[in-house]
């Protein structure tokens, strides 16, 4: 038996744990427990791919990592001024990442603020070795950059030429704080989309 985490949730799905991969539909009536007062639907979909498939695409990617380190990281989660800082949540969700793609792919992590500077000076294969060295890296990154400025990294990314067979994923971290050349960045993603996710 799965349990909702809410307590607003009115149905429990029960079964053996080897079919909790299954798909799953919930509506949940919110009436009594929302403002919004609409009903919700809550869907769990688990595609299966043929092992073929699996295989070759295991090793295909360049999965670019933009890391915010401008001053306003150094801030702390939240209201409490005791709390988390927000370039450690940030670097330990990256780190996560990091440690979750698949052997064979290339990456690399680029930080940025009022200056940006690479973990590696091109996208690298990653294995064990090149991930530890991003590691190390991350954990010695600093809210040190200053303003918050992502037009000139996203650029650069978008201006190298993407490895053949490995189509590039770009990942952005950061606090969502003000920055400087956030309506460009804006508009360059969108004239880039068709090329980059």
């Amino acid at each position: 038996m799965v349990k909702c985490a809410l307590r607003s949730c009115a149905k429990l799905f029960r079964g053996p744990v080897e079919n909790l991969h299954k798909q799953r539909g919930l509506l949940q009536n919110t009436q009594k427990y929302s403002l919004m007062k609409d009903p919700v639907v809550m869907l769990g979909l688990f595609p299966e791919f043929p092992p073929e498939v699996l295989s070759s695409q295991s090793s295909c990617g360049e999965f670019l990592f933009l890391l915010d380190c401008s001053g306003s990281m150094g801030l702390p989660m939240g209201s409490q001024k005791r709390g988390r800082r927000r370039l450690e949540c940030a670097k330990d969700v990256l780190q996560l990442l990091l440690r979750s793609l698949p052997v064979g792919c290339y990456f690399n992590v680029c930080m940025f603020g009022m200056e940006h500077k690479s973990v590696f000076l091109e996208s690298v294969r990653y294995c064990q070795d090149t991930m530890d060295i991003a590691i190390t890296m991350i954990q010695e990154m600093e809210a040190n950059m200053k303003d918050t400025m992502i037009l000139l990294p996203l650029w650069k990314i978008h201006n190298k030429p993407c490895l053949p067979a490995h189509p590039r994923q770009v990942f952005l971290l950061t606090d969502g704080g003000i920055t400087w050349d956030s309506m460009r960045g804006t508009a360059f993603v969108k004239r880039n989309a068709l090329s980059h996710r």
